[in-house]
């Protein structure tokens, strides 16, 4: 059997030790087809490249080594994106996205984004810098401006933040941060403004069968952040949040999806926690029937302004119909709150979807079960079921 011998790279446009962080091939390890196959995948799959060829050297075999050839040409170095879209929690929407692929020979990218909607407006960035291995670990400066306007409060965020997110096993992606950030909001009767420099962790998981329209699969991950007036912040605070998504299908016509979310938070003076850092709850991911981020704590006047904490569940059962259009029926319970003074809103309804190239576009009429209002709410949503 063969081994494999040097692996050699024909590219003059990254870095070789980029390259090789994209290969799992170790010389005089037995040569293995799948090895090749995977290192292709990665390679074709991390945008660096727009055409991957990987062959054993024949030619230059020395006894049972076999060398490696790693022929690699750039792929589209800037890229462009416009998008539109809808959904009743913010209204029409536009995006525009703004990608350097290859910004040097180290292999740095630049991602930019805006975004635009009757209820939120906002622009994102992304310098990101691999590291050894970049398909499992990089280093990340972010930047964001935000502006909010919903119906229970209205904010304007600016934020710049360090992130180092690494793969700690071959489904688990580990992030550490820290964010500054500068928060003017107005929420009830409360107007005021937040600065904070807030340190934390995330941990991530997704196993499927495909990316568009799984028929096994869950999601699931956790986050915990916080900081303290001694940073220089203007307020106190720690929160956790956890979620999960699950997706099982039975017979050859038929899923089953459901959901989890939940989150505590302590603080000092929950008045002075901007509305990113409060809980509220409905809306076309939360609890549907209800309106986006109308369920929460009321304040004296009656306005919604927010929990310390939440819970929120879904069950959906879908069916296939024809062609590629489902039918659904769904129930959603649960609510934000203070402490343990919980009360849970209940929303049914049924849903039709069409499985589109983009992933599933969703309409479903919600009906508020525990509300005195009994008027139906429409939920129109596009996005992947994890």
């Amino acid at each position: 059997r063969y081994r494999i011998g040097e692996i050699y790279q024909e590219q003059d446009f990254l870095e070789p030790a980029i390259v090789a962080g994209y290969l799992d091939l170790v010389p005089g390890t037995p040569y293995d087809s799948s090895n090749i196959v995977q290192a292709h995948r990665d390679l074709s799959d991390s945008a660096y490249f727009g055409h991957v060829e990987i062959r054993p050297d024949l030619s230059r075999a020395t006894g049972d080594l076999v060398p490696i050839r790693v022929a690699l040409r750039p792929g589209t170095r800037i890229e462009y994106t416009i998008g539109v879209g809808v959904s009743t929690d913010t209204g029409p929407r536009f995006r525009a996205g703004f990608r350097n692929n290859r910004i040097n020979r180290r292999g740095h990218r630049f991602i930019a984004d805006l975004g635009a909607s009757p209820v939120i407006q906002g622009l994102t960035a992304e310098y990101r810098i691999p590291l050894e291995d970049p398909r499992r670990e990089w280093f990340s400066i972010t930047g964001a401006l935000q502006n909010e306007d919903a119906d229970t409060f209205n904010s304007e965020e600016q934020r710049l933040g360090i992130r180092w997110t690494k793969a700690m096993t071959d489904t688990w992606l580990r992030t550490l941060f820290v964010d500054v950030s500068n928060e003017s909001f107005n929420v009830g009767e409360t107007v005021d403004t937040s600065r904070a420099i807030i340190p934390g962790i995330m941990f991530d998981r997704k196993i499927s069968d495909r990316d568009v329209f799984p028929l096994r699969g869950h999601r699931l991950g956790t986050e915990i952040r916080g900081t303290d007036e001694s940073l220089g912040s203007t307020t106190t605070f720690a929160q956790a949040t956890a979620w999960i998504r699950w997706v099982r299908a039975f017979g050859k016509s038929n899923r089953v999806l459901a959901r989890l979310n939940g989150g505590v938070t302590a603080s000092r003076d929950f008045s002075s926690l901007p509305p990113s850092v409060r809980f509220f709850a409905g809306g076309d991911e939360s609890v549907r029937g209800f309106d986006y981020n109308s369920l929460g704590p009321k304040d004296a006047d009656g306005n919604v302004v927010g929990g310390t904490d939440l819970l929120v569940a879904s069950l959906e059962y879908e069916r296939h119909l024809k062609g590629n259009f489902y039918g659904a029926v769904f129930v959603d319970a649960g609510n934000a709150f203070d402490d343990t003074d919980f009360s849970a809103e209940v929303g049914a309804g049924i849903g039709i979807k069409w499985r589109s190239p983009l992933g599933p576009l969703r309409l479903y009429l919600g009906y508020p079960v525990s509300d005195d209002d009994q008027s139906i709410r429409v939920h129109l949503r596009l996005g992947a079921d994890l």
